[in-house]
């Protein structure tokens, strides 16, 4: 979070308020803290660089959340292999974040309940939801412990 009394109005102005001094002295010291008050304009200035879009900076709380979008070629060629990757019966309705989990997996990620969540902002309770329905419809299966097993798309039955 930012210090008390500051606003993300005064980070992006460059001001900078050091909460603990000697830890400071220490970083500035080993070489790894360079400049007081300049970390957000470099992180703006690093990103139109490189041809990625500004970053978003958010209060919430009691956290600094910073969203970091994909580079837009990155985006573009994404948006452009919408080759569907599981081949979901036409009989058996899946909505837009059902569609997504299932992709990726299918690509060999392990997502879970939390990936559904932060992609498409919604609560894991709903990303749970959507988890259960595509197991009742039978076209993932969880194998594995309950902390560290995965889902994979169920393969037909014999």
């Amino acid at each position: 979070m930012l210090p008390f009394g500051m606003t993300l109005d005064d980070l992006k102005a460059g001001v900078s308020r050091i909460r603990n001094r000697v830890i400071a002295r220490v970083l500035r010291e080993l070489g790894l803290s360079e400049e007081w008050g300049t970390g957000y304009r470099r992180v703006i200035e690093d990103c139109r660089a490189g041809g990625y879009p500004a970053p978003e900076w958010e209060e919430r709380g009691p956290a600094l959340r910073v969203v970091f979008r994909p580079h837009p070629e990155v985006a573009a060629a994404a948006d452009e292999t919408v080759d569907v990757l599981v081949n979901v019966p036409v009989n058996v309705p899946v909505n837009e974040r059902q569609r997504w989990f299932l992709d990726q997996i299918a690509r060999g990620g392990a997502a879970k309940a939390a990936e559904i969540a932060a992609h498409f902002r919604v609560t894991e309770k709903t990303a749970q939801r959507d988890l259960t329905d595509l197991k009742a419809k039978q076209l993932i299966e969880f194998v594995g412990a309950p902390k560290t097993g995965v889902y994979r798309i169920k393969g037909p039955s014999p």
